[in-house]
């Protein structure tokens, strides 16, 4: 293990992933051997906690709990029972790259696993230990359905390394496909960015994997095995598709455009998603024009959808939750819940995510540990997606990779109060004057410092710190004087050579 940390410390530029391929075998299949004697050798005691692993897709702390307008009795229920983070941030807001720097332990800087797909991520790094392996090294039954990594199915899954792994179906809208409008986009077929059809809970796949998640957690908890249960829910991932029943918890005129529509003054138009890209294919969104120029009707329709999405997640993970108190396993399992990235809806004059914005950071993460936690306690500490992992490993009893660059927020379950970071950090790759650049930020206990730096050679292109207590819509810049800045440009440039280095950061 000491040899493959320090290997992995030369490395202080690494630019792709097949560089760094092979660098991982010697030290992780050295782990990988003492973890699989030890489950080979010695049967765990049946007192190791559980884990039910909750994964939601574009999830933004849209939750009642967070002070927000969506009805999520659920989701609150939860929080009401464990330790809400208020501060949690994801390390890249895309699908892809979130979830597999989560479940590798390792950074997309690390990486350079940067998409929103990243299908091919375990062919690039075939001997990375991931979370689930992990676990199912350590004697726990590891199962997995709906969407933890990207995709439900294929190799992105990493089916070779779950117990089981499910594959659920559902429809992708409710209405029939030949009463909507479809548009060819990139060489998909999209069709409206909204549906409400008047149909059963489980027509969607998210449904369907909310009571296939509950039936397992019923034989799972009769098992003589402790379990990791990992559900990863759809929804409010575009299209919004979700049954009447939760459209009608709302009134669509209700919704207004939030206050922060502008960009402050000095964030480049380049990395601002100007255009919301995503939102874009779908049928009944206009073609043409900023999303400023979009008709009230077309943002209410969204705001409406988006909210009936998380009402109907929320269902789909109370059935979770019911499961597990029917199935007498609550009072020995872990819960967390946790989204992906965060979302805009219609902040800064855009929609989606993709940018280096605190909406597109900032995720919701709530952990339930009986007996371990401050039941119904909030915490303000800085914690990454990328910690998740080696929290997890310390509270199972489960013995942590070397080469994970997270770092356990397990104190903090006992702790709120507690501070787990300097700073969270996050990134996100754009393209300026036909070169790639990558913008990395960090996110203090009141700001947020966010830098471009040119991809091939690091050099500093463009900068912007915002105010989040004076400013939490960041609308505007924040004038720092210059020994904070010049604090923030250092902090910020070791926490990416950290990131590159897989050392442990602040």
């Amino acid at each position: 293990g000491d040899s493959f940390s320090s290997d992995l410390l030369k490395r202080q530029s690494m630019k792709t992933a097949t560089n760094v391929g092979s660098r991982f075998a010697a030290g992780a299949l050295v782990l990988w051997s003492i973890v699989c004697a030890s489950a080979a050798f010695a049967k765990q005691p049946p007192s190791r906690p559980n884990v039910l692993f909750i994964a939601v897709d574009d999830l933004r702390p849209e939750i009642a709990c967070y002070g927000a307008t969506s009805i999520t009795p659920n989701m609150d229920r939860l929080a009401s029972e464990g330790v809400q983070f208020t501060r949690a941030y994801c390390n890249q807001a895309v699908c892809g790259a979130s979830r597999v720097s989560l479940m590798t332990g390792l950074y997309p800087e690390f990486t350079g696993e940067r998409t929103y797909h990243v299908t091919g991520w375990r062919d690039r790094y075939p001997d990375v230990i991931t979370l689930n392996q992990s676990f199912k090294a350590s004697g726990y039954n590891t199962v997995g359905l709906g969407k933890v990594y990207h995709g439900s199915g294929g190799p992105g899954t990493d089916p070779d390394n779950w117990t089981t792994w499910h594959k659920v179906g559902g429809k992708g809208y409710g209405t029939p496909r030949g009463q909507l409008k479809f548009r060819k986009s990139k060489d998909r077929n999209r069709g409206p960015s909204t549906d409400d059809a008047d149909v059963p809970d489980d027509t969607y796949a998210d449904g369907n994997r909310a009571i296939l998640g509950a039936r397992l957690i019923e034989e799972l908890a009769d098992g003589d095995q402790p379990f990791f249960l990992a559900v990863g829910f759809t929804k409010p991932h575009l299209p919004f598709v979700a049954p009447a029943k939760y459209w009608n918890l709302y009134e669509q005129d209700a919704f207004s455009m939030p206050s922060n529509l502008g960009v402050p003054q000095g964030y480049p138009d380049y990395a601002s998603n100007k255009n919301a890209g995503e939102l874009r294919s779908y049928s009944d969104i206009p073609r043409e024009g900023l999303p400023t120029k979009f008709p009230m009707a077309v943002n209410r329709r969204l705001l409406h959808g988006y909210h009936a999405c998380v009402s109907y997640t929320d269902r789909n993970i109370g059935v979770l939750l019911d499961a597990l108190e029917s199935s007498g396993a609550v009072q020995n399992t872990i819960v967390v819940l946790w989204a992906d990235h965060g979302w805009k809806l219609g902040d800064h004059s855009s929609w989606c995510k993709h940018t280096n914005f605190e909406c597109d950071a900032r995720v919701p993460l709530i952990v339930r540990f009986p007996g371990r936690n401050m039941a119904g306690s909030k915490t303000a500490a800085l914690v990454e997606l990328i910690d998740i992992y080696p929290t997890l490993c310390e509270l199972a009893g489960v013995e942590a990779p070397t080469h994970l660059q997270g770092r356990s927020f397990a104190g903090v379950l006992t702790s709120p109060d507690v501070e787990h970071r300097i700073c969270a950090y996050s990134s996100y790759p754009h393209t300026y004057q036909k070169r790639r650049v990558v913008g990395h930020s960090i996110r203090t206990q009141q700001h947020r410092f966010t830098q471009w730096w040119d991809a091939k050679t690091d050099e500093v292109v463009d900068e912007i710190a915002t105010d989040l207590i004076a400013d939490p819509g960041e609308t505007r810049p924040a004038e720092l004087a210059p020994k904070k800045l010049g604090e923030y440009r250092k902090l910020l440039r070791s926490r990416v050579l950290d990131a590159r280095s897989a050392m442990k950061t602040n």
